[in-house]
This record gives structure tokens, sequence and C-alpha cells, in this order.
């Protein structure tokens, strides 16, 4: 199509990208229905990221005939906002027919984007399973936004493996999604991918490695979990005096976030 949604798109500011692709629709630059319908998609996509999903599903009503019955890109899209919606509203049952209706798709990156949404709603060992299948379509597909997909997938297959203590398996695919996102030159998103490599390898016991990669992260702007990281890891090594400066910076950049009186922030305190 002429226009991808995802060159408007701010996910760190939805109410900001509706006025955006308001814009786009009111200014005639978008003509073909489809496109139209689509971006409309959007639209009621930014309703249930800002945790208003009886909007979201309000906006999806008025055009989901037409878009259902167009078919193509619209209907995948309307299908998968209207699953995230009931997802983000924890209707999970009420989701799954739609993502399933979407993973039926013949655009293979909203076919992909749809895979990895029933992974999110499944048990962790279907979960793993779907999340597999996903990558591998996305390999072989011609699409390169459904290959821009290997990125998040290799994440969620990581921390599915993490979270079974099978942490060599994750480090593997960590570090698969790790070059993924270099690859596309996400740059928040290589940021947060080495994260979890780090992450990975302090619980794989390699911590001269995860020290190596967190100290990498830390010369950018502040960010609590390195520190937090960087504490653990010093701590894991028997620094614990080294470790101090780096859970109390942590403290300070997290409490709010994670609340002053949880029970991560009491760790870091006690520590720093």
């Amino acid at each position: 199509m002429a226009l991808d949604v995802r060159d408007h798109w701010n996910f760190d500011n939805p109410a900001a990208s509706e006025t955006i692709f308001r814009t786009l629709l009111e200014s005639g630059a978008v003509t073909e229905r489809s496109e139209q319908l689509e971006v409309w998609a959007q639209i009621a996509r930014t309703y249930s990221l800002r945790g208003d999903c009886p909007k979201c599903h309000e906006l999806l009503d008025q055009q989901w005939d037409e878009a259902t019955t167009i078919g193509g890109r619209p209907k995948g899209c309307f299908e998968l906002e209207r699953g995230r919606a009931f997802r983000s509203a924890k209707e999970v049952e009420k989701s799954k027919p739609f993502f399933e209706a979407a993973a039926q798709s013949m655009e293979d990156d909203i076919k992909v984007d749809a895979m990895h949404m029933l992974a999110i709603i499944a048990d962790p060992k279907e979960s793993l399973r779907i999340n597999l299948d996903a990558l591998g379509f996305a390999q072989h597909s011609p699409s390169l936004w459904a290959q821009r997909w290997e990125g998040t997938l290799c994440n969620n297959i990581g921390w599915t493996l993490f979270d079974q203590e099978n942490f060599s398996d994750a480090l593997i695919y960590f570090e698969r999604g790790l070059a993924a996102r270099q690859k596309y030159g996400q740059a928040g998103a290589v940021s947060s991918a080495k994260w979890c490599v780090g992450r990975c390898q302090r619980a794989a016991g390699k911590l001269d490695e995860a020290f190596t990669t967190q100290m990498e992260l830390s010369q950018g702007p502040s960010d609590g979990y390195v520190d937090e990281e960087l504490g653990e890891i010093l701590v894991g090594q028997g620094k614990t005096e080294d470790a101090k400066p780096y859970f109390a910076r942590a403290v300070a950049l997290l409490s709010e976030e994670l609340g002053s009186d949880s029970e991560r922030i009491r760790r870091m305190k006690s520590l720093s």
C-alpha cells in the first residue's frame, strides 16, 4: 500500500498518534478506502492503549461491516484491534477468536502479529510453540514487515525459556533478538534487547559478561534497570560495597515506577 501506518505511530504517545492519524484522514492524504479503514483501525487502537477499551470498540463498530466485507488488510487490522481491546480489558476468552481470525490473513505481517498475540494469551507451553511457528513463518516471508517481527518473537521466546530456567537456550534467543533489532535499526529496542541479554547472562552465571553488557548500556541515558542489574551483578561477585552506588541510583530512578514500598525497592535500599 502507498501509505504505511507504521511510519506514523508513536507508541509512547497514543494521543499524539490519534491526532496524526485523524489529520491524515481529514487532509485527504489517504485516498484509497482500504487505506482509510486501516488508519481508522489505528485510531481505535490508540484508545485501547490508553485503557479506554469501550471507545476502541465503539470506533471499530462504526466501520466494522465495511472493513470485514472488503477483507485484506482492513479486515485483519480490525480483527487484531478488536482482539487487543478485549485483551486489554482482561476479557481474554473474547479476544481469542479475533486473533485466530486475523491469523488466517493473507497479509504476512498481520498474520505474524496475530500469532504473536495468540502466544501472549496462551499457556507457557503453547505460547512457546506458537511463537516458534511465528518466527519460522516470519523468517521465510517476503514481507519486510513480517521479517521485522523476529526481534519481538525472539524476545518473547527468550522470556518463556527464562521463566522455565532454561537460561542457555533463552540466551540464544535473546542474542538473536538483539541482532534482529540491530539489523533493523530500532534504537530504543536495541537497548532493551541488550538489557535482556545481560539479564540472562547474569541468570546463567556469566557475571563478567553480564557486567560488560550492562556497562555498555550505562554509557547511554540514565536507566534505573541498568543500575539495578549492575548492582545485582556486583553482589553476585561479592563486591557489595561497589554495588551500593548503583542500587542508590536505581532506587532514585525507579521508586515511583515500581512503588516505594515494593519488594524490589526494599531490597535495593537494603543493599545501597
